[in-house]
């Protein structure tokens, strides 16, 4: 058995309080993470730190970047196990995105077509829910189309809850416990 992260985030930047405000949920953000301490993760967003309109797939450290930016950010971090060949299905779908990043976007449609109730994939085009749902396809159950997972619906299912509270201090306390 393997096990895997699901990490559900909300920063302070203007993207995520305005989605925020729309939402009405606590977590607007989703990433994925094969690492104990969620230090590296996957997701769909911004490819430019100060400009938000370029996005697509891209690999998210704690300590750079948006996050780096914005330390009081929120997260609830849920763990789950699969089994090997789980876990390849996951890789696998994952390698495709790592060897040709250049071929993804975000896309800025969805964002409003999930709040229209309006399932809609184009290929290449995902925003983060959509992205990580697609990894999970066939291994974590979902009753609605993959373009109309929202972050929030993870809340609703069956994994483990490892973590809520600031992103930093989860990492921050992984890393000293791995250093005892």
């Amino acid at each position: 058995m393997r096990e895997i992260k699901i990490v559900l985030t909300q920063t302070n930047t203007v993207v995520s309080k305005t989605l925020k405000a729309f939402s009405k949920k606590p977590y607007n953000h989703i990433s994925i993470s094969f690492e104990d301490d969620c230090s590296t993760m996957f997701s769909f967003g911004r490819k430019i730190m100060w400009f938000p309109l370029i996005g697509g797939f891209v690999k998210e450290d704690i300590n750079s970047g948006v996050f780096k930016m914005h330390p009081e950010t929120i997260c609830k971090i849920y763990k789950f196990e699969v089994t090997d060949d789980d876990y390849d299905i996951i890789t696998k779908r994952l390698n495709s995105f790592l060897t040709k990043p250049e071929k993804y976007r975000y896309s800025f449609l969805n964002v409003f077509l999930i709040r229209l109730n309006i399932p809609y994939q184009r290929e290449y085009h995902y925003v983060c829910s959509s992205f990580v749902t697609f990894l999970l396809e066939g291994i974590i159950p979902f009753q609605k189309e993959i373009s109309l997972v929202i972050p929030d619906d993870y809340n609703s299912l069956n994994l483990s809850e490892e973590y809520e509270g600031r992103l930093n201090e989860y990492a921050n306390r992984k890393v000293v416990l791995s250093n005892i």
